[in-house]
Order: structure tokens, then sequence, then C-alpha cells
């Protein structure tokens, strides 16, 4: 064992570096090779002519076979490589564009062999322009009795741009749903607008202000035996001398309100007679009379003695 140890240790420096040397002699030789290695890389589009959109669907990698030592490309880093399809000059209608190997841009020793397709179909088409109504969506429902008024939106209307066909089916551009749920007062909010479908594209702001007015829900009551005031047993008569009143108002407080709260009165005239006359009705503001029945009341005017 221990003339093992002592061939092991005798010239050990001499024996550590002649590995060492033999180590990046082989690296040398087997990291100098030249390879070739197929690595899939994004294709970017660049240049797409103004007023134009891409009709027909693309790759988004190519196959990229690319040459070099075999220790640069086993270190290759893919996300720095770009393969740009170039339509600065491509026209409307069907374009064939080559992807030249020389205009991928690699570091210094590498090389590219072959891209995979060498040939990409891009159909262009013109992008047209309308104008769309703009409807509001909602959900949920108001506060018990109260219901939705008017609802405005700003702007009424948006451009929108895409394909010629898919304009022709776009009548309305609506917005994001609204919630109404318990709301018992009005409101503004500023919502998105949906995406449109069918490559169809909003222009400017994809954001509308939104006024919503939500109004006290409107009913109507029967009222029955309200008695009129101005009668006396000294001067005037009436007959009847009670009246059915039909009110309309908001339903909350219509539902509340009490018989008491209501006054109908005939101003009596100054001189003895008959008289048909109309009653006036006192209500609390809001509230309106439909109807009276009888609409007119029959007072009769003493003579004084």
């Amino acid at each position: 064992m221990k003339r093992f140890r002592d061939i092991l240790l005798k010239d050990f420096w001499i024996k550590a570096f002649s590995l060492v040397f033999a180590f990046f002699l082989w690296f040398s030789i087997v990291g100098g090779e030249s390879a070739e290695e197929v690595f899939p890389i994004p294709l970017t589009i660049v240049n797409i002519p103004e007023n134009m959109i891409i009709k027909n669907d693309i790759a988004d990698f190519v196959n990229v076979r690319i040459r070099g030592q075999k220790a640069v490309l086993n270190s290759l880093n893919v996300k720095q490589i770009a393969v740009e399809l170039n339509l600065k000059d491509a026209k409307e209608g069907e374009n064939i564009i080559t992807l030249f190997p020389e205009e991928v841009k690699l570091y210094e020793g590498l090389s590219v062999a072959r891209i995979s397709p060498s040939q990409v179909t891009v159909e262009l088409s013109k992008l047209a322009e309308k104008w769309l109504p703009v409807e509001t969506d909602f959900f949920g429902t108001v506060a018990k009795g109260y219901e939705l008024g008017k609802v405005a939106a700003t702007p009424s209307r948006v451009e929108v741009m895409g394909l010629q066909d898919a304009l022709k089916d776009q009548e309305k551009i609506k917005t994001a749903r609204i919630d109404l749920f318990g709301k018992d007062r009005s409101f503004s909010v500023e919502v998105d607008l949906r995406p449109l479908s069918g490559n169809v594209y909003i222009k400017g702001h994809k954001k509308v202000q939104v006024d919503v007015d939500i109004l006290e829900k409107t009913g109507k009551r029967e009222f029955r035996d309200i008695p009129v005031k101005g009668g006396s047993s000294d001067g005037a008569a009436l007959r009847p001398d009670k009246v059915t009143l039909v009110l309309s108002g908001p339903e909350a407080g219509l539902a509340k309100m009490l018989p008491a709260m209501i006054e109908v009165v005939i101003q009596e005239p100054e001189t003895p007679g008959i008289f048909q006359m109309e009653p006036e009705v006192r209500l609390p503001d809001g509230f309106q009379v439909i109807r009276i029945i009888p609409e007119k009341i029959r007072v009769k005017v003493k003579k004084h003695s």
C-alpha cells in the first residue's frame, strides 16, 4: 500500500500538468469540430404597410439550420436570434416573401445553412373604416321601487377598422357589462368597449363614459272616502261629502301614504244658491291626481238669517 502511494505521489506536479494539458488538448480538438444543428427561431413580422392587415395565418416559428463550432453551438442562446419577415415592399393581395440566410444576424464564426420554410406566403388586405353606435350592456336589477331611466354613452359612436367583409356584419359595439344591482340613484361610470371579432379593431380610445339615470318607479293607488272640507251646518251643504281619488307618484311613497295626508277642499261661494264645484286636492310633493270621483261637488249655500 505504501509503495502504491509513493508511486502515485512521485512527480505529482508533472503528472497533474500532463492531465490538465491532455484535457485542454481534447477539448480543443472536439470543441473545434464543425457541426450543424437546427433551432426553432421566432418569426418576427416587420414593416406592415400602412392601412393593411394580414389576412392569412402565418407560422410563429421557422427552423434555422446553423453551422459552426460544436462548442459554440452548444452554448448558443436562441433568444438572441431573430428571423424577420420584412413586408416593406409587399402589396395588396398575395405576396411570397423569401427568407435569406445571410439576413439572419449571428455570432462571429456561425452561419445559417438553411431556413425552412425558405418562403412565406403573406396575403394583405386593405383596411376599411366604419362608425358603430355604442350599446350599453347591464346586469342585475335596481333597488325595489326604482327603475332604469335615460342611459347615455359618450361618445355615442366609435370608429372601427378591419377587413371590409368583416365590417359588413358589424352593426354595433357593446360596452362591458355595468352592474345595476341595488342601485337607487343615478351614476356615471367609465367602461371598456368589448373587443370585436373577425379582425376588426377599435380606433382611438377603447373606453366610454356612461351616464345612467335611476328613477323612482311610479305607480297608481286608489283612496276611497276622503272627506271634503269646506261645508258647515250654518253655511254650505256638500253632496257628496266624500270622494274617491286615484293618485300617481313614486311607488314607495304611495305605499306609505295615509288618507290623513290628503286634503280635499271646496271654496264656498259667498252668495246663497246651489253650485256645482270642482274640489281642490292638496297632496305632498311628487304626487298627482289622475282621477277624482265625482269630479264636481254639489254645494248648497243657504241664506243668512
